[in-house]
C-alpha cells in the first residue's frame, strides 16, 4: 500500500485525513461521523477497514509487532492532536488581535462622533517658489506622557503644557519667518508624537489611553497647521518614531511593519482632515526614511534617529548619505530627533523633545536637557540656517484647545501601589 495515500473504493485520501476520520469515529461514533462527513455508513465502514489494514501494514514496515499496533495508532493520533493544538493556538492569537482592533475601532468611531475635528477653514495664499523657505520641525512630542518635576530636573509635562509649548513654538517661528519674508513653510514631524505603553514605566506615566491620545494629538496638531496656514502656504511631511509603535514587537525597518505606528495613524488622520484644503501632505514612500524635495530643490532627509547609536553627528551619518548619493539623490540636510537633545549642524540637525527631559533621558542617559524644537531657513543656494527655539517656560500662553472628552489624567492612580512596590523592590 502506498505510504502517501490510502485508496477507499477508488477514492484517494491522505493518511492525515484517514487518521482524522478514525479519530472522529472514536470520539463521536459511526453515526456522528456519517453525518459530519456526509457519507453512508457502509462507505465509512469500508474506510475504517482499509484504515486498519493500513495501520497493520505500517506496523510491519516499521517493525512493530501486532500487539503494539494500538500504541502505533495512538502515536499517530497524538501527532494529529499536536498539530491541531498549534493551529488552535494560532487561531486564538488571531482572535485576540481581531478583538483588540475591533475595540480600538469602536472607540475611535465613538470619539470621532463627539469631536469637532472637521469644522474649520483656512485661507489660500498665492503660490511662490522664490526666496527662502521656512521649516518647522516637531519631534518627540510624547503628548500623552506625564512628567513630574522630581524625576526630570524640575520639568513638568502633560497635554496642557504640550499644547502651550506648541503654541509658543509657532508664535516664535512666525517672528523669524516673517523677518526673512517667508511665504512657504514645511512642517517636518520626525516621530514619537505619542508615547508607547509597552513597559510598566510607560503605563505609569500615561495620561490617557493611546486611542484617545492619538485623537487628541491629531486635534492639537491640526490647530498648529491651521495657525501656520493663516500666514503661509503649508506642506506637511513626516516619519514614524520608535516609541509610537503599536504592539510589543521591536521597531522594524520594514516599511509595511513600520506603518503599524500611532505616528502613521496621526499623519493619515491629519491628511484626511485637510483633504480639499490648501495644505499639502507628502505621502511617505518610506515611513522610516523620507526624502522631501522642497520647492527650490533642497533635498531634506527625515529620520527619527533610533537606528543611529550614540550622538547623531555628520560623521556617523555619512554612510547613510553615501547610500543616497549612490542612487543619485544628493541630500542637503538631515533632520532627526530621538534623544531629546538639540543640535544644529552643517548637514545634520537634531531637534530636542517637546516634552523636554523625562525620567529616561535624565536618569538613564544623564542628559540635562530643556524642552525645545528647531526651525530652519532654507536658502536658494540649498544651504540653511538653523535655530533652537527654547520652549521650557510657557508663562503667558493659553495653549491650543483641548477636548475634555479625550483628556484623561492620573492613569497611575489606577495602580496606586505600583510605584511604592517598585521602590520597595529596588
Amino acid at each position: 500500500m502506498a505510504l502517501a495515500f490510502l485508496i477507499y473504493g477508488g477514492t484517494m485520501i491522505s493518511r492525515e485525513r484517514a487518521t482524522e476520520i478514525a479519530m472522529y469515529v472514536e470520539e463521536n461514533g459511526v453515526e456522528g461521523a456519517c453525518r459530519h462527513y456526509e457519507i453512508p455508513e457502509e462507505t465509512l465502514n469500508r474506510y475504517l477497514r482499509s484504515y486498519k489494514n493500513y495501520i497493520r501494514e505500517e506496523s510491519i514496515v516499521a517493525g512493530v509487532e501486532t500487539s503494539d499496533t494500538t500504541v502505533f495508532l495512538q502515536a499517530q493520533r497524538q501527532k494529529l492532536q499536536d498539530v491541531n493544538g498549534v493551529l488552535r493556538k494560532e487561531n486564538r492569537e488571531s482572535y485576540r488581535l481581531y478583538n483588540s482592533l475591533e475595540t480600538v475601532y469602536s472607540e475611535y468611531v465613538g470619539l470621532l462622533k463627539a469631536c469637532p475635528l472637521v469644522d474649520f477653514t483656512i485661507p489660500v495664499h498665492p503660490a511662490s517658489v522664490e526666496g527662502r523657505i521656512g521649516v518647522l520641525q516637531i519631534s518627540d512630542a510624547h503628548l500623552n506622557e506625564l512628567i513630574e518635576p522630581y524625576e526630570s530636573n524640575g520639568n513638568t509635562y502633560d497635554f496642557v503644557v504640550g499644547s502651550k509649548r506648541l503654541q509658543k513654538f509657532v508664535t516664535e517661528a512666525k517672528l523669524l519667518f516673517n523677518a526673512y519674508g517667508i511665504k512657504s513653510v514645511y512642517v517636518f514631524c520626525t516621530g514619537d508624537m505619542i508615547n508607547s505603553d509597552r513597559r510598566l514605566s510607560e503605563k505609569l506615566v500615561a495620561a490617557t489611553s493611546q486611542t484617545r491620545a492619538a485623537l487628541l494629538t491629531t486635534y492639537i496638531l491640526q490647530q498648529v497647521l491651521i495657525d501656520l496656514a493663516q500666514d503661509y502656504t503649508i506642506t506637511f511631511a513626516g516619519v514614524v518614531g520608535n516609541e509610537s509603535r503599536l504592539g510589543e514587537e521591536d521597531f522594524d525597518s520594514s516599511d509595511i511593519l513600520a506603518a503599524s505606528n500611532w505616528d502613521y495613524m496621526i499623519y493619515q488622520q491629519l491628511r484626511m482632515l485637510f483633504e480639499g484644503k490648501a495644505v499639502e501632505f507628502i505621502e511617505a514612500e518610506n515611513n522610516v526614511q523620507q526624502v522631501v524635495t522642497l520647492d527650490n530643490g533642497f533635498n531634506a532627509l527625515l529620520i527619527h534617529g533610533n537606528y543611529l547609536r550614540g550622538d547623531i553627528s555628520d560623521k556617523q551619518i555619512s554612510v547613510l548619505l553615501q547610500n543616497y548619493m549612490y542612487r543619485g539623490i544628493p541630500i542637503h540636510g538631515v533632520f532627526c530627533g530621538h534623544i531629546h537633545s538639540a543640535f544644529v549642524g552643517d548637514i545634520v540637525s537634531r531637534s530636542s523633545g517637546l516634552c523636554g527631559g523625562n525620567a529616561y533621558s535624565t536618569n538613564a542617559l544623564m542628559f540635562v536637557s530643556r524642552a525645545s524644537q528647531n526651525i530652519y531657513i532654507v536658502n536658494p543656494d540649498k544651504g540653511y540656517n538653523g535655530m533652537k527655539i527654547d520652549l521650557q517656560n510657557v508663562d503667558g500662553y493659553e495653549g491650543y484647545n483641548i477636548l475634555p472628552q479625550l483628556e484623561r489624567y492620573r492613569v497611575r492612580n489606577a495602580v496606586a501601589t505600583a510605584r511604592v512596590t517598585i521602590e520597595t523592590l529596588i
